[in-house]
């Protein structure tokens, strides 16, 4: 006798992921900086709307869409102002 066993289960949910790049100019020191970020929800029955719906596609992308214009409308550091050694 093995003892109790109990089988786990593992559910994947389809992934809605959205790439975004920007190209903006460094705050120390004007250089051209570039940056990428993948912003990503998954269709489940966990992801709801306020109102207790489940999210769609359109839905998951619209969200998705908002927060990837405001993460591009953040100004950026270039790695060399970060660590110091900037103009």
């Amino acid at each position: 006798a093995r003892g109790d066993l109990t089988m786990y289960v593992t559910q994947r949910f389809e992934r809605c992921p959205l790439t975004v790049t920007k190209s903006v100019r460094c705050t120390g020191c004007s250089r051209k900086v570039r940056r990428q970020r993948t912003f990503e929800q998954t269709i489940s029955p966990f992801n709801k709307n306020a109102d207790g719906s489940l999210k769609s596609r359109s839905d998951i992308y619209r969200e998705l869409n908002i927060r990837a214009e405001a993460w591009k409308a953040e100004p950026e550091t270039c790695a060399a102002c970060r660590a110091g050694e900037g103009e």
